[in-house]
């Protein structure tokens, strides 16, 4: 019998890469997919339908605070209006199991970004949300 405790994945073994520069000041990191859809009006049905019409792509990476990447790889492109061309790639992985989750997370934007921040007795970290223009699946994780 399979102990499905130990093939839980831990977010501990959780890596980022951004334009191939792996971020390991990461704390968390989280990228989802949200439908959009359009409501279609069915004659003879009660219950208003859903058509898909797209979809967007949005997330948050929350680092430590230990340099000024994130403000050196975007801030000359908000003040020129030229934006640099910006991909991740996400890997979920864990000594307990076998094989890896990979995503390529590409034409991505950030929302945002800090200039600076501090609080007195406060580890500084940064939260940095985006969203991204498409995305690839490279590894998948099999069923146990």
């Amino acid at each position: 019998m399979t102990e499905i405790q130990n093939k839980i994945l831990r977010g501990t073994f959780g890596r980022l890469w951004v334009n191939d520069r792996l971020m390991a000041h990461l704390k968390s990191f989280e990228c989802k997919v949200t439908g959009s859809y359009e409501t279609v009006d069915v004659n003879g049905e009660l219950c208003e339908q859903q058509r898909f019409v797209g979809y967007g792509i949005s997330g948050t990476m929350v680092l430590h605070k230990v340099d000024s990447g994130v403000a050196r790889l975007v801030a000359e492109g908000y003040q020129s209006g030229v934006m640099p061309t910006i991909k991740f790639v996400a890997r979920l992985d864990d000594p307990s199991i076998s094989g890896s989750e990979r995503v390529e997370i590409y034409n991505v934007t950030f929302d945002e970004f800090m200039m600076i921040q501090f609080e007195n007795k406060a580890i500084g970290e940064e939260s940095v949300p985006f969203k991204a223009g498409g995305f690839k699946y490279l590894d998948t994780i099999s069923e146990i």
